[in-house]
This record gives structure tokens, C-alpha cells and sequence, in this order.
């Protein structure tokens, strides 16, 4: 197998494609899907660490947050963005703490 090949088949290249084929999708999409796939990104990406065993629990946590809340765009936009706003807070928090 070349480097392409295996790169191609990696879990950031999926998080790679999935961006790219994202932005696009913005473009036609309902404003409120663009923060909805940059979440689902963000949770893409924690997963990656998980399985690499570079995720501690706090981050874990964040993910678990956002599967939780992430669809709630699509039947209550004020909740997804009060999601938005927890999330971003969490976040906050992690990075004061630390």
C-alpha cells in the first residue's frame, strides 16, 4: 500500500472529507446546519482520540454533550443554541481549569 492509500483509509482523512464536503453543504443549507456540522466535526475528532487513547474523561464528556444535544436543531433552534453556548462554556471552563 502506498502513503495515499493508507491516508486515504484513515479516520482524519474521513474527518478531512467530511469538512470539505461541510463547507459545500453550507453554502444551500439552513444557517443553523453549518454550527450543527462543526459540532458533529468537533465530536468526529474527539472520537479519533479516544481510539488513539489520547481523550481524558473531561473530553469525553464533551463529546457525550454533543451527541446528546446536537440534533435539537432540528425541531428547537433556541435549545440548539443554548446547547451551543453550554458546550462553549464547558470548554471555557476546561481551559481556565487548566
Amino acid at each position: 500500500m502506498t502513503d495515499l492509500e493508507d491516508l486515504l483509509k484513515s479516520d482524519e482523512f474521513k474527518l478531512l472529507s467530511f469538512l470539505i464536503a461541510s463547507a459545500r453543504g453550507c453554502v444551500d443549507e439552513h444557517a443553523l446546519y453549518g454550527p450543527l456540522r462543526l459540532v458533529d466535526a468537533a465530536a468526529r475528532l474527539i472520537k479519533i482520540w479516544e481510539k488513539e487513547g489520547k481523550a481524558p474523561r473531561e473530553i469525553v464528556k464533551l463529546r457525550e454533550l454533543i451527541e446528546e444535544k446536537e440534533y435539537t436543531v432540528m425541531y428547537d433552534e433556541d435549545e440548539f443554541i443554548e446547547f451551543l453556548d453550554d458546550l462553549s462554556k464547558e470548554l471555557a471552563k476546561l481551559i481556565k481549569e487548566e
